[in-house]
């Protein structure tokens, strides 16, 4: 038998939590990959500079969700980094 899922809360309102992805442009080669990953639609293309695919930018970094990391890894170039985990555990509490 599985345990009930426990869902998280935030101890702050979203916009006072600084958790949200920076994408390193002259690293990024604009394959989109966190685009199609994210679900909260926190990245968008940049607006095109030039030939070739525009890089990837960071549109809605508060609709980012707090602790999540799935985008670094998935991000062939290694652009995308965050913070670190530990110094944002205390917006995050689980409730049943």
């Amino acid at each position: 038998m599985s345990t009930p899922r426990q869902k998280k809360r935030l101890t702050a309102p979203r916009e006072e939590i600084a958790w949200f992805p920076v994408i390193d442009a002259e690293l990024c080669n604009g394959c989109g990959e966190c685009e199609s990953l994210c679900r909260p639609g926190v990245f968008a293309p940049a607006p095109a500079a030039g030939a070739g695919r525009p890089k990837m930018t960071v549109a809605n970094p508060f609709n980012c969700v707090v602790l999540c990391t799935r985008c670094v890894p998935r991000c062939p170039s290694g652009a995308i980094t965050l913070p670190e985990a530990a110094d944002f555990e205390h917006f995050v509490e689980l409730v049943n």
